[in-house]
């Protein structure tokens, strides 16, 4: 026969039990855990966790192979330099994120797709991975509006012509959802390189539109631009949309593309070899 003092005793066990194994789980004797990761994966910072949500997860729902996580990342970046290294920058298209209620468009990267893909249907296939990236990109921007986000693509490599307002780089709206054959293209046919910030420096590039994708603001001309000559310089700037740029809007564009290694000393040259492509 047991004795009530026994009883005690073993509800006293039971009691600590849970303390005993949450010691030893968390203590210093348990092994480390090796974790893959990647500088190509943008995790969200855990005091981002807590933003209130404006939607919820669920509509952020993707296919096992384009869920954000860094097998994926990695295998879409590969994708992506793939691509281009074979079809060159027409294979390409800049992907920007824009404030929700705002004429602000983040860059949030880039999407690469073999010739018989459209870039609609690049976009469609990749959506998620490409949210989720622009999200924890811009946490405070996007993030908390995640899951009714849009994505608009201009042309590749079009980032300077855009800095400067050019005209003919329109953004065109990208749809999520009813893109034919989006959804039956395997990974390996398209790519994404997500945007990486260097911690420290600059502040992450974005331009201003409206919602038919063209700039807010007049376009930014020098004399020293491309195609300009002195004799259509004067009769250039009687016209109200070209204008030299500002001290202050100088030393935003440096400091946007700060993180492309750009100077606005060498945007021109760089804009002349492109163009000769």
């Amino acid at each position: 026969m047991k004795k009530p003092q026994d009883n005690i005793v073993l509800w006293q066990l039971l009691l600590l039990l849970p303390f005993s194994l949450e010691a030893f789980t968390l203590g210093s004797s348990a092994p480390a855990v090796s974790r893959p990761s990647t500088p190509l994966f943008r995790q969200s910072d855990s005091k981002w966790d807590h933003l209130d949500d404006e939607d919820g997860e669920n509509d952020l729902r993707a296919r096992p192979d384009m869920k954000y996580v860094p097998r994926n990342v990695q295998r879409q970046h590969q994708n992506f330099v793939a691509i281009r290294d074979a079809g060159g920058k027409e294979m390409t298209h800049d992907v920007y994120v824009p404030e929700p209620d705002s004429d602000t468009f983040w860059f949030v990267g880039k999407v690469a797709r073999i010739s018989d893909v459209t870039v609609e249907q690049a976009v469609a296939r990749q959506w998620p991975l490409i949210v989720q990236h622009a999200a924890n990109l811009r946490p405070i921007e996007l993030y908390p509006s995640r899951a009714r986000l849009e994505l608009w693509v201009a042309p590749g490599d079009s980032e300077l012509d855009v800095a400067y307002n050019r005209p003919d780089i329109v953004f065109t709206k990208m749809e999520r959802e009813g893109v034919e054959g989006a959804q039956a293209l395997k990974s390996s046919m398209i790519g994404f390189q997500g945007e990486v910030y260097t911690e420290g420096q600059g502040m992450g590039f974005r331009t201003m539109r409206t919602r038919e994708g063209l700039p807010v603001n007049p376009e930014i001309q020098s004399p020293e631009a491309p195609g300009v000559n002195s004799e259509l310089t004067e009769e250039l700037y009687s016209d109200p949309k070209f204008r030299a740029p500002s001290a202050e809007e100088l030393e935003l564009l440096q400091n946007q593309l700060k993180d492309k290694n750009m100077d606005i000393s060498d945007l021109y040259e760089e804009q002349q070899r492109r163009e000769a492509e």
